[in-house]
């Protein structure tokens, strides 16, 4: 009876401690520089490395929602056509900080857990481009997706 007191009397320390944390100021416990969080931190879930500028949206572009979950993407296969501006929504619906980058394109979105983050696209040319989160160990974990661009070439 003793070690199923001492069981439940952990458990609830525990989720007391994960309650306080997450409603900890400056994004809770996965900013590794409010908590000095050193696991969040050497597996990039912390923001810091990642928060590079992003395009800005293109007005009165189409706007297509790419949601993040720990780990994928949703869609995973996005298309496009040729030449025409739109605009990419980066939603974080997972626990930890996610990117999505479209490396060939130079497109980079970032977004803590429960945000989001638009940027525009405009005047890619025919072919597949690859999407993938770059935070360490998250494409490897399948956050991965492809961007298909349609139609004929850009006039330039």
């Amino acid at each position: 009876m003793h070690n199923r007191s001492l069981l439940i009397f952990g458990g609830v320390l525990v989720a007391a401690g994960l309650l306080g944390m997450s409603a900890a100021p400056n994004g809770g416990w996965w900013e590794a520089s409010s908590w000095n969080f050193p696991h969040g931190a050497m597996m990039g879930w912390a923001s810091g490395d990642h928060d590079e500028p992003t395009a800005e949206p293109v007005a009165g572009a189409p706007t297509i929602e790419v949601e993040a979950v720990d780990f994928g993407f949703g869609p995973t296969r996005i298309v496009i056509p040729a030449g025409e501006p739109v605009n990419v929504m980066l939603v974080n619906e997972g626990f930890f900080f996610h990117d999505l980058n479209i490396p060939d394109a130079g497109f980079h979105l970032s977004a803590r857990p429960g945000g989001s983050e638009t940027g525009g696209l405009a005047g890619l040319e025919p072919g597949e481009y690859e999407i993938l989160c770059t935070v360490a160990g998250h494409s490897e974990a399948g956050m991965v997706g492809v961007l298909v661009v349609e139609g004929p070439a850009v006039d330039g």
